[in-house]
């Protein structure tokens, strides 16, 4: 994918659900479009559809609970859907809830929010940021915004700090 003037390579997870996988294929299209009409005729700082952000950060969760998390985490933050009405859309509990503590308030304090996500130990609210802010970092860098990449870049430290006190193999490169 080209972002700006650099080609951008997403990894993208082709996990099979399964039978007793808890979110079906069609809660995930149900997302998708939740996502899609929530954003209708939203542009970004450069002009570019807004919906291309969460399609690819939903397209980077490993499990269908990240996914649908990441079509839907700025949908509440940045139009004026509400967390009712995607409960009232049949969107999971589970994903409700990670959304919410993915949903920023202007009134806090950004960081206090990331650390709040990674308090919460809810580990598809955290993957789903760390997505976000790779793409985040990846158009900051690809548009010349080098205060977000900053800014991001720190948020994105504390989460793979985080992961890797956790044993985890799951982190990305910021370089």
């Amino acid at each position: 994918m080209k972002i700006g003037n650099e080609y951008i390579s997403l990894e993208i997870t082709c996990k099979r659900s399964t039978d007793s996988d808890p979110i079906s294929q069609y809660t995930v299209e149900k997302c998708i479009k939740i996502a899609m009409a929530a954003h209708e005729g939203q542009r970004d700082r450069d002009g570019n559809a807004v919906i291309l952000h969460p399609l690819l950060v939903g397209s980077m969760g490993e499990t269908d609970a990240e996914k649908c998390v990441g079509f839907l985490h700025d949908v509440v933050e940045d139009t004026d859907w509400t967390f009712d009405d995607l409960g009232n859309e049949d969107v999971p509990e589970e994903v409700i809830k990670a959304l919410e503590l993915c949903t920023h308030k202007d009134d806090r304090n950004y960081y206090d929010y990331v650390q709040n996500i990674i308090d919460s130990g809810n580990i598809t609210a955290i993957n789903v940021k760390r997505n976000d802010l790779c793409h985040n970092i990846a158009r900051g860098k690809a548009f010349g915004y080098p205060d977000l990449v900053a800014k991001h870049e720190k948020a994105l430290q504390m989460i793979e700090d985080y992961l890797k006190n956790k044993d985890s193999f799951y982190c990305c490169t910021t370089k």
